[in-house]
């Protein structure tokens, strides 16, 4: 669907991009092709394994009763237990996800180094997604863009 997308390590030459789908067609997203999956355990984990700089793991929940804004209270309080929020809660929307987006950092126990942690709270047609990437902060800003487009690719796998 999306190729070409990312920069997300070499700076300047865009890198091909893989369709990934979670568990049994549940959601997927377009990532780029040189993050390799990491299935054990039933997890949805996406890992970038030269530099080890980066990796996006999500979780899907039946939306069986409450709301959106529930959902992202809850998943962003959990967060918060380990990291301060650096950015405002922001609104996301996709062509096939709404929900939202914020960003954290700190040091996480028993830890040294600072961890970027960007989390969205999302609506995807008839579940909740809880998406992660957790990088380096200098990491995540230089590729944005790349990364709100692999967000943008998020999408229940029936459309």
């Amino acid at each position: 669907m999306i190729k070409k997308l990312f920069d997300v390590i070499n700076g300047g030459t865009a890198t091909a991009t893989t369709h990934h789908v979670f568990r049994d067609g549940v959601f997927s997203l377009d990532a780029p092709s040189n993050f390799v999956r990491n299935d054990r355990d039933g997890i949805f984990q996406l890992i970038e394994p030269d530099t080890d700089i980066a990796a996006i793991t999500a979780s899907a929940y039946a939306k069986d009763d409450g709301s959106l804004e529930e959902f992202t209270e809850y998943r962003f309080a959990q967060v918060e237990h380990f990291y301060k929020p650096v950015s405002d809660l922001q609104a996301f929307e996709s062509a096939h996800a709404v929900g939202n987006i914020q960003e954290f950092e700190g040091v996480f126990p028993d830890e040294s180094e600072p961890t970027y942690y960007v989390v969205l709270a999302l609506q995807v047609g008839d579940i909740y997604l809880s998406l992660s990437i957790v990088t380096e902060r200098e990491h995540y800003e230089a590729h944005r863009s790349q990364y709100n487009a692999m967000l943008a690719s998020i999408r229940a796998d029936s459309e």
